[in-house]
């Protein structure tokens, strides 16, 4: 008989409330506590309203998705086990009725703060209402949670990315948090958005700045509360659950193999062998759990003033550089070829300015427009240049990452895995030491494939033979830029030489 897990024991009828569960991480933290924990008590979710859709309704959409589909065919998603409260992160109070606020204060266990907005080019004002205000309201309503066991807040690794060396601790804010609320209430949005890039200072976006002040806030609770911060690096696709490659969204690496693999995208600039710290979603997930557990168990039960940090991150235990990352990409891109491809996928990493601007003009810029030109000609609506814009503008902001490198400590996590069961290593693990980063790569494409783009395989033959059909003329246009070229030196070679004999 198969020793029982601690974890799912520990989780056993308690309640559970989560916000930014109907985002990426919090859909997957769902799904993984009803499969892995099946005892566990109801599970309130933060959901707000959206375009008319209530919010019980986006759960019961939530529910018929994709990614719980195996929970249903065995019957584990029950009808009284998921709840919705109504509310939204960015407003006072996270926007919940009194009535709801009563509720979870008298049965909640375990929280997850898992909202936040992670768009790198989110105005401030917003930043700081979704990823500060929102912080310091979530916590607010935990001080008054009477059976309060555990708080898992989601920050991010890079929350200090102005330091090269990064350690599981909480560093002094990068900005006077009153001062930050001040200039946001005081000022209107052109002058906030004229002041942004001073507050922000060394941080390269509002998303690190603003979680830097959270974490600050979330550090000043920690002798009030049991609170944890579980900080993931570059969040891709799953490794193992719910099953390899599963991904739905365009965020972190998804839209550069997306904008790769459709011949889109031509150039990145940056240092190819600086590590791109990716971790899996599901690696993110077994963490934030087993980090709840264990602050829940802790012997004892007296809260310190220095909060425990996690840094979810693979540098320290699974290297990949980008170089690596490309590499293992790039056969992806014939095998398991897109649909709609608009040129022969083919990306190149380069720390030259000269060279990335070369390519970005005369392999992208340039194809966008004569493409753009075709499709209106036939009567079509015009896009490339639209997708070539957004690439631009994403890849410009992934720039900041893709020339740095940090040195990410994570004693913390290497001794939270060792304090786990082998019956929680198997169910509940985060090490990624065996983890195989060009079988991982290879599933995300295929995830991406599936999931994000909606492609089937056998769509793949005929992108085969497109890419196919776009090589060889590149290959004709080459070789004939060649022979015209060599035309013309022959001919002024000969001329030169008759007018010397003359």
């Amino acid at each position: 008989m198969a020793a029982e897990s601690e974890i799912a024991r520990w989780y056993r009828g308690r309640t559970v409330f989560i916000t930014g569960a109907t985002g990426f991480m919090g859909k997957v933290l769902l799904e993984k506590l009803l499969r892995s924990c099946p005892e566990i008590g109801p599970i309130y979710i933060l959901v707000r309203e959206k375009k008319d859709v209530l919010s019980h309704e986006r759960v019961e959409n939530m529910l018929t998705s994709d990614l719980f589909k195996e929970l249903r065919n065995f019957g584990i998603i029950q009808g009284d086990k998921i709840y919705a409260i109504p509310g939204d992160v960015s407003q006072p109070e996270l926007g919940i009725s009194p009535e709801d606020r009563r509720l979870l204060q008298e049965t909640v266990s375990v929280v997850f703060h898992v909202a936040a907005t992670v768009r790198f080019d989110e105005p401030l004002r917003l930043a700081v209402a979704m990823n500060f205000e929102g912080t310091r309201a979530m916590l607010q309503l935990c001080q008054g949670m009477a059976h309060l066991a555990a708080i898992v807040h989601v920050s991010t690794a890079y929350s200090n990315c102005d330091l090269s060396v990064i350690e599981e601790r909480v560093y002094p804010p990068p900005a006077n948090p009153t001062k930050v609320l001040q200039y946001v209430a005081g000022l209107d949005n052109d002058a906030l958005d004229f002041v942004t890039p001073r507050l922000i200072y060394n941080h390269p976006n509002t998303y690190t700045f603003t979680k830097a002040l959270a974490e600050d806030i979330v550090a000043r609770h920690s002798t009030v509360l049991p609170i944890v911060i579980v900080r993931p690096s570059i969040v891709a696709a799953s490794w193992k659950e719910p099953r390899p490659g599963w991904v739905d969204n365009f965020n972190g690496p998804t839209a550069l193999v997306v904008g790769a693999g459709k011949g889109l995208l031509k150039s990145i600039f940056g240092r190819k062998n600086v590590v791109v710290d990716m971790i899996p979603v599901d690696v993110c997930i077994n963490l934030f759990i087993a980090a709840a557990w264990e602050m829940g168990t802790r012997k004892s039960s007296k809260l310190v003033p220095d909060v425990l940090v996690y840094n979810c991150v693979s540098g320290p235990f699974n290297r990949l550089t980008w170089n690596d990352f490309i590499t293992h990409m790039y056969p992806c891109g014939v095998n398991y070829a897109m649909s709609d491809t608009v040129s022969a996928p083919d990306i190149v990493m380069t720390a030259s300015r000269v060279r990335h601007a070369f390519r970005t003009l005369f392999y992208q810029s340039i194809p966008a427009h004569v493409g753009d030109l075709i499709i209106r000609s036939s009567g079509g609506k015009p896009k490339l240049k639209y997708y070539q814009q957004k690439l631009n503008h994403m890849v410009s902001l992934l720039e900041f990452f893709t020339t740095r490198e940090w040195e990410f400590k994570a004693n913390n996590v290497k001794q939270l895995n060792n304090r786990l069961s082998p019956a929680d290593q198997e169910i509940f693990g985060f090490d990624i030491r065996k983890l195989d980063w060009k079988d991982y790569v290879v599933s995300y494409y295929i995830g991406i494939k599936k999931n994000v783009l909606r492609e089937e395989d056998d769509a793949i033959p005929a992108a085969q033979k497109r890419i196919a059909a776009f090589k060889f003329v590149g290959h004709a246009f080459k070789v004939g830029l060649m022979v015209l070229v060599s035309i013309y030196l022959l001919k002024h070679y000969n001329l030169s030489k008759l007018r010397k004999l003359r």
